[in-house]
């Protein structure tokens, strides 16, 4: 796309009088307006860039998090198989998957949060480093986990429960045959009925960070403005995850190959195929989560501009319009208030 006038960042100067000491928290960035999809993607990737090491260095950490987890899963995995056989390494592996995930999450969701909130004051021209951004979002730890679990749970609720009792049916299928069937139907219906909400459901509880940073909000209203936010823009949220995605199948179409070689002969060490695939998901994890979380901030941007003129609130009141966790992780810049907050749909 070729750059537009609106790519450069332009001042969004409060009116005079509005700040007597000419506080930068006064102006924005980039111009406060309502954007179609192609704006929201084309100014995603402007802020990325100029902005590149803030983002890809906060991203950094979760991602080196990761690849030290899975270094120390996957030997563990290869110890257990050579030593106690396949069955036994398969119930290792579900394991230890669970133990990652549960050590992982607190990480990720801080992370994410540092990032967006970075996002949030670059893009309301007010200058953050990481460390400060990590500071900030540490103390609060428990309610983003609180909003990552809520908006995975939503997602994979229906289809867990419609596709579990359908595998154990297809599992007990060869003493009773007529299992085979019911739990088909039962697999066929979560996957394409459980999926298609669960994808759904992902989009409506996917503002919920933003919400929460910003509006200085709790977990669950949070996950109720989420809700009124993306009310008719769950196309644009579905692009932006959706090109996010495709970066990911990317990187997995490059590693595809290595994880075939180490699909053929898994007894063997593998050292540097397995080096190559966690390495190459690391550069991924750094490169191409921060696309989402920028482009996710700037839609619950964009819905405040059109449906509560943020603009305006920012015009009039600067920074009490736009409450930040402060650093230290248990306040908020400006009022503090939750003005956002009371504009529920009333859903859980």
């Amino acid at each position: 796309m070729t750059p537009q006038d609106w790519e450069s960042p332009t001042p969004f100067i409060a009116p005079a009088g509005a700040d007597a000491q000419g506080s930068p928290e006064r102006t924005a960035a980039y111009g406060l307006q309502p954007l179609s999809t192609g704006e929201v993607l084309d100014r995603t990737f402007w802020i990325y860039r100029a902005n590149f090491w803030l983002f890809a260095g906060l991203a950094s950490l979760s991602g080196s998090f990761s690849l030290i987890l899975n270094a120390v899963q996957l030997l563990a995995h290869h110890m257990v198989l050579l030593q106690h056989g396949f069955r036994i390494a398969a119930l290792e592996a579900q394991i230890s998957t669970l133990v990652m995930t549960v050590m992982l999450l607190p990480v990720e969701a801080v992370v994410y949060a540092a990032s967006v909130l970075a996002l949030c004051e670059v893009y309301l021209g007010r200058e953050i480093t990481a460390r400060v951004a990590l500071q900030s979002t540490m103390g609060l730890w428990a309610r983003y986990v609180g909003i990552a679990l809520w908006q995975g749970w939503s997602a994979t609720w229906l289809l867990a429960i419609m596709v579990l009792p359908g595998a154990v049916m297809l599992g007990m299928a060869a003493r009773l045959p007529v299992y085979a069937g019911i739990g088909a139907v039962l697999v066929f219906v979560g996957v394409a009925g459980g999926g298609v909400y669960g994808v759904i459901a992902y989009i409506r509880n996917s503002l919920g960070i933003p919400a929460a940073l910003m509006e200085n909000t709790g977990v669950r209203a949070s996950m109720r403005r989420s809700k009124t936010l993306a009310a008719g823009t769950k196309g644009r949220i579905f692009v932006v995850l959706l090109i996010a995605v495709a970066l990911y199948m990317v990187v997995g179409a490059i590693e595809a190959p290595m994880a075939f070689f180490i699909a053929q002969s898994p007894l063997q060490e593998h050292v540097f195929a397995h080096a190559a695939v966690l390495l190459i998901g690391f550069v991924a994890h750094m490169l191409v989560s921060p696309v989402a979380l920028i482009g996710l901030t700037l839609v619950y941007f964009d819905q405040r501009v059109r449906l509560e003129a943020f603009d305006l609130m920012m015009l009039l009141g600067g920074a009490s319009a736009a409450p930040v966790a402060a650093p230290g992780g248990d306040g908020v810049s400006g009022d503090g208030d939750a003005r956002g907050s009371t504009g529920s749909d009333g859903q859980g």
